[in-house]
This record gives structure tokens, C-alpha cells and sequence, in this order.
């Protein structure tokens, strides 16, 4: 479903706020109205109520009606904004990992008239025709960070953003923060990250069942990656428990060199039937052409199997067989903690599925 029913409801209730049918104070339609008028049941009306209460934009009292919150006269002057700090994004690709995340957080918030500012500091690693711009300095962002106007309601940052600064950011500023793709040990902070787990191990069985009885794993290194970690352990496990080949930074040595490691892991299992597990799309792409240069052919003579599930995933032959996850619902995840001002911090798992592409 491209959007659910009661965030189409919730919509329709901002916007009529928006154009001064619904003036502060007011009563909105019951659940029981809104059910009859959008054709859907009473509990999804409830939910869009509730949906909007959570925000602010409506008031609820236990056995009255929703009203339109006072806030929101000359909501115009009441802007408010949340700011990312986010290290990773790209120039050249839009469907750029990092990028995607940002969008959701981007949908999220305009859902509920909230705007995204764009930490220029933090952003110090810049992907631009395969160069990179880096700088590990946060001083200049924390500086950012206590100059922003009071309209902002809080930050969202990436895995890049130590948990010191982050800490230094909320002590400072009192403003809530929300960290996406690694676990922040901060006690006072939530985390966004991806639950792969799962998903492997049904990708497991199912190699298994499919004939699959040896593996090569071919990983790159971000420890600071909550995936990253689940990554690790499931290769490492994977190679004490069922023969197993672990290529350990994978895509950070010489093409060449790769080419080696491979070809001397498919010669250990002469013989068996193999799946190359990659750690990103990227990586699975690469495996693949080496791979072909070694005249193996996928998958009638090896399989291979990526994570993430990007567009470099899909919309290029062959079609990847992946762990995959929109990385849209990390950011809007993330955005809905910092706009509904959730004060139970821990740690949000995002489940992640084993989808069958052409490469098994």
C-alpha cells in the first residue's frame, strides 16, 4: 500500500486546519464520522485522530471530542524545523543509501508541517565523482548546533556522529536526538537500526534447501554499523559452523587482489555448491563481475546473495537476490520519534526480509 489509511485521513484533517475549515478550538469530525465519510473502519479513523493528537495539532481529553489544539493559531509564525547531522551523503547518485534515509525523514515531517535543516558542518563526507571529502573535526558542529533558533525541535543524526558530541549537543541544547544505523550507549537518546538477524537465517534455510552447501562471505568494515556487526557474526558463525569462507574487508584492497581471494575461496570448494554472501550491493556487484571474469556463471554455477536491496540491486541485470529494507523507514522512523517527542529511548529495530532475485 503506497500510504496508509489513516495517514490519508490525517492529511485530510491538516489541510482542512490549513485552509481555516477547522479554526483552533474547534471540534473535528468523530471517529465515528470519519469512518462513514472515507468508507474505513472506526479503529483506522481512531488511529488518524490519535495520529495527529500525538503531534500536537489536535487536543483530546478521555470522553470529549478531538479538538484543533491552540498551536496551531498563526501556525505560520510557529515554525519549527529538526536538523540532521548527517556525515554520508552524495552529490552524483540520489538514490545514494544515506540519501534515501534523509528522504524519509523528509516525507515524515512535512506529514506533520515540520520542516529538515541540513547541518553543513556535519556533512563532511561528500561522495562526488567517486572522491571523497572527510573530515573527522565535530567542534564546528556542536558550535552549529547551539546557534540554531529555538524552532528547532531536535536533531537526527548518522552512524558517524560520536556519541560524545551527540551527548554535548543534548546536555547543551535540551533538545531530544536520534541516532540512525548504530546502537548510541547515550542513556538519554534513541537508536535507529536495521534487525538482520532474522532475515539471514531464513536466507539460510533456504540456501540450504535450495542445495547450497558451502559459503563464501565477502564483507567490508564499519564497525561503528550496527548491520556491520550483525554482518560479522552471522559470517563468523557461519564459517566455524558450516565451512565457510570469510573474506574480511572485501572491497577495500587492490580489484586484482580481490580477484585472487576469490577465485582461491571457489577453488577450496571445488565441487560443492557455493553462495557468495555480500555485505552491501556494491560489493555483490562487484562479486559478479569477478566472477564472470573467472568464467563462472551466475547463478548456474555459484550464487550470490546482497544486502540492502537498492536500486544497484535492482534496476540493473541480474536482478539481486538480497536482504533488503527501504532505507526510507529508518528516516521516517526516526523523524516520527523526534516529532511525537517519545520519552522511552532504546534502541528501534527495523526488521529486514530475504527477497528472491535472479542470482540463487
Amino acid at each position: 500500500m503506497a500510504k496508509f489509511q489513516y495517514r490519508m485521513i490525517a492529511e485530510k484533517i491538516l489541510a482542512d486546519i490549513k485552509k481555516e475549515i477547522l479554526l483552533p478550538g474547534m471540534n473535528v469530525p468523530s471517529s465515528r464520522d470519519l469512518s462513514r465519510i472515507y468508507g474505513v473502519s472506526q479503529l483506522t479513523a481512531v488511529h488518524a485522530l490519535n495520529f495527529l493528537a500525538k503531534r500536537g495539532v489536535l487536543l483530546h481529553n478521555p470522553g470529549s471530542k478531538y479538538t484543533v489544539s491552540r498551536k496551531m493559531e498563526n501556525a505560520q509564525d510557529q515554525y519549527q524545523f529538526l536538523t540532521l547531522l548527517f556525515r554520508h551523503i552524495s552529490t552524483d547518485t540520489p538514490e545514494f543509501y544515506g540519501n534515501r534515509i534523509i528522504a524519509g525523514i523528509t516525507q515524515e515531517a512535512a506529514s506533520s508541517s515540520i520542516a529538515t535543516l541540513f547541518s553543513v558542518n556535519a556533512a563532511k563526507t561528500i561522495y562526488k565523482n567517486k572522491n571523497y571529502i572527510h573530515n573527522s573535526d565535530f567542534t564546528s558542529t556542536l558550535e552549529e548546533a547551539l546557534m540554531l533558533p529555538k524552532q528547532n525541535i531536535g536533531f537526527i543524526a548518522d552512524y558517524f556522529i560520536p556519541d560524545e558530541i551527540l551527548e554535548e549537543i543534548i546536555l547543551q541544547t535540551k533538545l531530544p536526538a536520534v541516532v540512525i544505523g548504530r546502537a548510541s550507549k547515550l542513556p538519554n537518546i534513541h537508536s535507529v537500526v536495521l534487525d538482520a538477524l532474522p532475515a539471514y537465517h531464513t536466507m539460510l534455510d533456504i540456501l540450504k534447501r535450495m542445495g547450497y552447501n558451502a559459503f563464501i562471505c565477502c564483507e567490508d568494515v564499519h564497525p561503528a554499523r550496527y548491520e556491520a556487526d550483525q554482518q560479522h557474526r552471522f559470517y563468523q558463525k557461519l564459517t566455524e559452523q558450516e565451512n565457510a569462507l570469510n573474506i574480511v574487508e572485501f572491497n577495500q584492497v587492490p580489484l586484482v587482489q580481490e580477484k585472487g581471494l576469490l577465485r582461491d575461496a571457489v577453488a577450496r570448494f571445488s565441487g560443492k555448491r557455493i553462495a557468495v554472501l555480500a555485505s552491501s550491493d556494491y560489493i555483490a556487484r562487484n562479486v559478479i563481475l569477478l566472477l564472470q571474469e573467472l568464467e563462472l556463471n551466475v547463478p548456474m554455477q555459484i550464487g550470490v546473495v546482497s544486502f540492502y536491496g537498492t536500486r544497484i540491486a535492482t534496476d540493473f541485470p541480474p536482478k539481486l537476490s538480497c536482504i533488503s529494507i527501504r532505507p526510507e523507514d529508518l528516516g521516517k522512523v526516526a523523524a516520527d520519534l523526534l516529532i511525537s517527542r517519545d520519552m522511552q529511548y532504546r534502541v528501534h529495530k527495523i526488521p529486514m526480509e530475504f527477497v528472491f532475485g535472479e542470482t540463487i
